[in-house]
């Protein structure tokens, strides 16, 4: 495995719209069932996203394993998460909001990560009912209304990635996880109420992928002290700030 340590945690931004030759380029690497995939959708912009986000994880998570990206063997979890075969030494997690991907990789254990194009939140006082767990609603309601889109994002970013971290998505209530976004990633999970994993096992912080997103990423285990960021541009990579 090459250009990660022991303990790392890399954030990759994906741009998804890209040139037609590019994303024939990326339908090449991927597997039968995911072309198959693409094809399903009804909207031409949905399947260049798929493809070009599908095919930007297996270039750089194969770049990690020192293999071709076709060779890659990905499976799903028991809850459709995506994951690595017959591997348990590097985690991986993708979110996508708009235009924009967000890969995370771990050596530390399994990542959960979520972003968010920040926008007007349609029937948010109901969202903030069904999403939010009590202690957590007035921190959105209390704020004037061009803030509490953000702020609501903010909280629903933390809960996914947390939630993404165990595999377990979005089916479980939301409203049952309680989150301090003022508290140090490891303690940033104050209740889940039974609902969710046995210990309250994952660290979570937040990230700006890009302006006008918000972001954040949970690891099972400690978050080290640097996350390293690198940008994934039609295949070729650079390394940037993490924001």
């Amino acid at each position: 495995m090459t250009g990660i340590s022991a303990d790392a945690l890399h954030l990759w931004s994906i741009p998804l719209h890209t040139s037609k030759s590019q994303v024939a380029q990326l339908r090449e690497v991927l597997s039968a069932s995911e072309r198959e995939k693409a094809e399903s959708f009804l909207l031409d912009a949905q399947t260049q996203r798929y493809i070009v986000c599908r095919g930007a994880v297996r270039q750089i998570v194969a770049g990690y394993l020192e293999m071709a990206p076709k060779q890659l063997s990905l499976v799903n979890g028991k809850f459709g998460k995506p994951q690595l075969e017959h591997q348990d030494s590097l985690w991986f997690n993708i979110t996508h909001s708009g235009d924009l991907a967000v890969l995370a990789i771990s050596t530390i254990g399994e990542v959960g990560v979520d972003i968010e194009q920040i926008r007007p939140i349609r029937g948010l006082s109901r969202m903030v009912d069904r999403c939010l767990a009590p202690g957590e609603r007035p921190d959105v309601l209390r704020l004037p209304a061009a803030e509490k889109d953000r702020q609501f994002l903010r909280y629903w970013t933390h809960k996914e990635a947390y939630l993404k971290t165990f595999g377990v998505g979005i089916r479980r209530p939301l409203e049952k996880l309680e989150i301090d976004l003022t508290a140090p990633p490891s303690r940033r999970i104050m209740n889940h109420f039974g609902h969710f994993p046995d210990e309250l096992a994952a660290s979570v912080t937040e990230f700006c992928p890009a302006e006008g997103f918000v972001g954040a990423i949970s690891v099972c285990g400690s978050l080290p002290a640097d996350i390293a960021a690198q940008a994934w541009v039609g295949g070729r990579f650079r390394a940037q700030r993490v924001g």
